[in-house]
């Protein structure tokens, strides 16, 4: 396994087993969601989080250093408006087993930001790695606040399964109280894993078209699927007939640490 940060935003750029590469664009910080219907309407949803600027967020280095294998990044969080909505700090960490254990300490300007959609990594992959298998509740969506229904189990799935068209497109196939997922063409897997539950999405569109569609023959794909993996991702409410997303439910802006292992594994 070899990888690769950039000096410059502290993202993970490039993760190999062998010369096959598995990301398509970088590893980086997430705090948004494409809006759901309830979240337009929710005093804590979208209307907070794009006057915030965490839509559409970058990260710039304030200082990187590297021991032997491990490379540490601090790095600014950068809004939509340009200013500073918080500081994080990125370990890279090689593990004996060929993983890479990659952890964030995330620490928000609570005077800028008023409330966050979700708390995790993004990156995207090529559409060939369209197989899914994960061990948590499924095998439908499930959501903080909406996962009765979802049993634990182990399930196999596709990226084209876990999206539902809805008649506006919004965010959509997330698994919640998950141990571990992995996406895998005919022949590579990457396999991530965390030592608490976390929740996880893949999508067959990119988090800007999902958000901009109005109907669904507005999303067009691009040969990338979205990856999520989320140390915490806000509930869904019922705000269009009813109560917004109860507080136990919403993403705690303070600072918080979390990090998953990325096992990426070539075909012999």
């Amino acid at each position: 396994m070899t990888y690769k940060v950039n000096e410059n935003t502290g993202e993970l750029t490039s993760l190999k087993s062998g010369n096959q590469e598995f990301l398509e664009a970088p590893l980086g910080l997430s705090l948004y969601r494409p809006a759901t219907d309830n979240d337009g309407r929710d005093q804590f949803g979208v209307r907070v989080w794009r006057k915030d600027g965490i839509d559409s967020i970058s990260q710039k280095v304030t200082k990187i250093t590297r021991t032997k294998d491990v490379t540490r990044a601090e790095a600014d969080i950068i809004g939509k408006k340009g200013n500073v909505i918080g500081k994080a700090v990125f370990t890279y960490q090689p593990q004996k087993n060929g993983a890479l254990a990659v952890k964030v300490d995330f620490t928000p300007d609570t005077a800028a930001v008023k409330a966050l959609a979700r708390l995790g990594l993004t990156f995207r992959v090529k559409d060939t790695f369209g197989k899914v298998e994960y061990n948590g509740r499924g095998d439908i969506e499930t959501y903080n606040d909406r996962k009765a229904a979802g049993f634990i189990g182990r399930y196999n799935t596709t990226a084209e399964a876990m999206f539902h068209y809805y008649v506006k497109p919004q965010a959509t196939g997330n698994r919640t109280d998950v141990r571990w997922v992995s996406i895998s063409d005919t022949r590579n897997r990457l396999m991530i894993a965390a030592k608490t539950p976390f929740q996880f999405s893949v999508t067959p569109f990119s988090d800007s078209v999902i958000d901009r569609a109005t109907h669904i023959n507005q999303l067009s794909r691009d040969g990338l699927l979205t990856v999520h993996l989320d140390a915490n991702q806000s509930g869904v409410g019922t705000a269009t007939c009813g109560p917004g997303v109860a507080e136990k439910y919403r993403v705690s802006v303070k600072p918080t640490s979390f990090e998953f292992v990325l096992y990426p594994a070539m075909a012999k």
